[in-house]
């Protein structure tokens, strides 16, 4: 995923040339590539040229490993396990992505490569054949995840002539859609822009500037992970809330 991370939004091929320092490009042996681990043994610098390592390598590692865990637990021995890894992985690999280059200034603006969001969309499509929710059902989440930003972008854009959200976050509602199917979007939606108020506006505050660019693909992968273990029972309580009068 930092080989995903590093090179996607430069367009450097993630195959060739092998792991290396990119301060002195000396080629990163096995016993040094291991996740956190090697880390902590060569005490956060390179080996060869003692450049100290970006905490971005063990910090992507250790959420993955994380998010890993958990979802481990909740699909054990399940068929949707393989999935939901697959799944959960993009999602962190485009909130990664969005995160670190909104906050690189060789930069304009956070990017969410497409080989992470369309591929990512044509996989949750493949996954659809063999699990829920069907291929039907995830084109038709694929097709309303992407409107479902892109119409109100659009209207922001008519009305105030900015590019209020960027394409990247509408192709990766895309690959929600396609792997979750329509049900939901919109609390995907819903929890993803409360997840973004609350991180944001204090931001924006201690900024003091109201256009400070903040990247969304983190808070919507969020929501979704948020909504991967803890949706249904949600939505379950809402629904019986609001038949029984509560």
């Amino acid at each position: 995923m930092n080989v995903l991370i590093c090179r996607l939004p430069k367009g450097v091929s993630v195959v060739f040339p092998s792991s290396n320092c990119p301060n002195c490009g000396e080629r990163i042996k096995f016993f040094d590539n291991i996740p956190v681990l090697s880390f902590i043994i060569l005490g956060g610098r390179c080996r060869y040229c003692n450049e100290k390592i970006s905490f971005r390598y063990p910090m992507v590692e250790m959420s993955t490993g994380i998010v890993f865990l958990f979802v481990s637990m909740k699909f054990y021995l399940q068929p949707e396990l393989i999935k939901y890894l697959v799944f959960t992985f993009l999602l962190l690999a485009a909130a990664f992505t969005d995160m670190f280059t909104a906050l690189d200034d060789d930069f304009e603006c956070g990017i969410i490569p497409d080989e992470i969001s369309l591929g990512g969309t044509v996989i949750g499509l493949a996954f659809a054949f063999f699990f829920y929710p069907g291929i039907f059902y995830s084109i038709l989440g694929a097709v309303c995840g992407f409107l479902i930003l892109w119409l109100p972008s659009f209207m922001y854009y008519v009305v105030t002539k900015k590019e209020g959200m960027g394409g990247g976050d509408l192709k990766l509602f895309a690959m929600i859609g396609a792997f979750l199917g329509i049900k939901p979007l919109f609390f995907i939606l819903f929890f993803s822009s409360l997840f973004g108020v609350l991180v944001g506006l204090p931001l924006i505050l201690v900024k003091k500037n109201r256009n400070f660019p903040i990247p969304f693909g983190p808070f919507i992968s969020l929501a979704t992970i948020f909504y991967i273990f803890y949706g249904d029972i949600l939505v379950s309580i809402y629904l019986n809330k609001m038949f029984s009068g509560g």
